[in-house]
């Protein structure tokens, strides 16, 4: 069987493999002189960057993608070191203590930070571990039978009239203190996602709290395993790179600067890809990863979908962008960043400063940004005795007023001003700079609106189905069903290709 796959990012990679280990005819084609796309990183004098914090959940060989990527052959050609984040809010800050304090140190911390608040931290940490053991057993339910579905159905049970909630509304069951609840929801600005249309049981996913202390074991209780946090030693284009060396190792290609201008459909079935010389490749299957608009009403010939389709696709709702500016420092700022990533708040706002994003107004860094730290843990990706770093905060992908590219400058200023109030004297040390605007991620990604995670995790929302009404034509990716995030992205993917395999 010829596949045909358009990208080159987590998920076109992850597909190809798959199918290419199986002994499919595999063709990628990425627009770009690079692969990889937004998880190909960037290098410059000596320095390199990953496009934000490129952190990854669940590698480990026993995890859930861990045993994908084992499967793939590829988890033991990276190395992985365990990681955590930490929060500093305008009043508080969740910070990895020096000696470790156990499982429940977090909720120790915000005892002592919100000692009114203690009756709801406890009813919180209930559901939190019932949540990873629902989690846990509903990984299992496939290998291990009827007792595990039956433990998992009796886990569910309590969550039922909870199923419905949002995030705002969950939040408010726990704790009545606006800045606890930020705690737990800040998270959700990366997602440009208001707490208000957030599926309320994703706040226990996004609050992993071995995320915030690595030392943690992941053996939380009785059927229920956390899963870790980690760093790719040399960031994620060392797993990007792996990947496409053994793609082409098991006999697929792999073609860069090759824009993709038609899929050919022919009586109702995808059957072959053109690129912008005018080449055909014909193939049995087509896979497309990336933008849905560009996707859907660009590539397709027309009136090749149900009527209302294209209307639907144009009607998912996408994040918007970041401001990003990689530097090359020539101190270590390890006496601030204790880890890798670290949050700065200063806004508790995170519905208003959502929205207001959404409306195209920018708040400059002044609501919160995150820096990244890679050479933290891959001192390769900096010259010795320098480190690199990536400050970035959410922003519109068009303003509501003013000009990216005539005001960046302005706007990384300002961003910087911000971060050196928490970090004193970095200006000073900063030995090269690149400023990454909406408009650089849209050139990069080859998209009409940057969307920096994909698809916006908000309720009661269609979503584009890996099969898409035409034969033989698959969508993938941070747009599609499977939402933003390699967590998502990757085993989404995986399963397509299986999918693919049995028919």
């Amino acid at each position: 069987m010829k596949i045909a796959i358009i990208g080159t990012g987590i998920a076109g990679l992850t597909a190809g493999l798959t199918l290419a280990k199986k002994g499919c005819q595999v063709e990628l084609f990425e627009q770009s002189a690079r692969i990889g796309g937004v998880t190909g990183g960037m290098e410059a004098e000596g320095f390199e960057w990953d496009y934000g914090q490129l952190v990854v959940e669940g590698f480990a060989k026993h995890e859930p993608l861990g045993k994908i990527l084992d499967e793939l052959g590829v988890l033991d050609k990276v190395k992985l070191v365990h990681d955590e984040r930490e929060y500093d809010f305008p009043d508080f800050k969740i910070r990895v203590p020096e000696e470790y304090g156990g499982l429940h140190w977090r909720m120790d911390l915000l005892k002592q930070l919100f000692p009114e608040e203690a009756a709801g931290l406890d009813a919180y940490w209930k559901d939190y571990v019932r949540f990873t053991r629902l989690v846990t057993l509903g990984g299992r339910m496939e290998s291990e039978g009827l007792g595990t579905k039956i433990a998992f159905y009796l886990t569910l049970l309590p969550f039922l009239p909870k199923m419905k909630w949002s995030a705002e509304r969950l939040l408010a069951h726990y704790f009545k203190s606006e800045k606890l609840k930020c705690a737990f929801m800040s998270i959700l600005a990366d997602f440009f996602t208001p707490p208000s249309k957030f599926p309320g049981l994703g706040i226990f996913s996004l609050n992993g709290e071995i995320t915030f202390e690595k030392r943690m074991p992941e053996h939380l209780a009785k059927n229920a395993e956390m899963t870790r946090f980690y760093s790719i030693i040399g960031g994620l284009k060392t797993l990007i790179n792996v990947m496409a060396a053994e793609i082409e190792s098991a006999g697929g290609k792999i073609h860069t600067s090759r824009v993709i201008e038609q899929i050919v459909v022919k009586d109702g079935k995808a059957c072959g890809v053109k690129d912008q010389h005018g080449v055909l490749h014909e193939c049995d299957q087509v896979i497309a990863s990336g933008g849905a608009k560009e996707t859907f009403t660009r590539l397709l010939p027309a009136n090749c979908l149900p009527e209302g389709y294209t209307d639907k696709v144009l009607t998912i709702p996408l994040m918007d962008s970041v401001f990003m500016i990689h530097l090359g420092v020539d101190y270590d700022p390890s006496d601030v960043l204790h880890t890798v990533c670290t949050y700065f708040y200063g806004s508790y706002d995170i519905e208003g400063e959502v929205m207001r994003a959404r409306q195209g107004l920018y708040h400059e860094g002044a609501a919160g940004f995150v820096v990244h730290f890679p050479s933290l843990r891959s001192p390769e990706m900096a010259p010795k005795g320098k480190h690199a770093l990536t400050i970035y905060t959410i922003c519109p992908d068009r303003l509501a007023s003013g000009d990216w590219e005539a005001d960046k400058e302005k706007y990384a200023d300002k961003l910087l001003a911000y971060a050196e109030k928490k970090m004193p004297g970095l200006r000073s040390h900063i030995v090269t700079q690149r400023i990454l605007t909406p408009v650089d991620f849209r050139k990069l990604t080859h998209l009409d609106h940057h969307a920096f995670g994909g698809l916006a995790p908000m309720m009661n929302t269609w979503k584009i189905p890996h099969k898409t009404p035409v034969d033989g034509l698959w969508f993938i990716g941070a747009q599609s069903e499977s939402g933003g995030g390699i967590n998502n992205v990757l085993p989404s993917s995986h399963k397509v290709a299986k999918k693919i395999l049995c028919n």
